[in-house]
């Protein structure tokens, strides 16, 4: 991945405020990105959501396509 691609993909992780970004006192160059805690859980809820959705449609297929129709 070139650099100016990472670049974009961290640029939109903290726009979202997924990760957060941080420099050491030692070197202002550097930049250390962590996963913010709540903002996972956010998207780990929503996914779960996502999942029990599809579940459900799956189901629903599984029961249709078992009776015949």
């Amino acid at each position: 991945m070139s650099p100016s691609v990472m670049s974009r993909h961290l640029k939109v992780l903290r726009d979202s405020d997924l990760v957060e970004e941080s420099s050491p006192a030692f070197d202002a160059r550097v930049r250390i990105y962590s996963l913010r805690a709540g903002a996972t859980a956010e998207l780990r809820s929503w996914l779960e959501a996502i999942e029990r959705g599809w579940a459900e449609q799956l189901t629903a297929l599984k029961a249709h396509v078992e009776r015949g129709v």
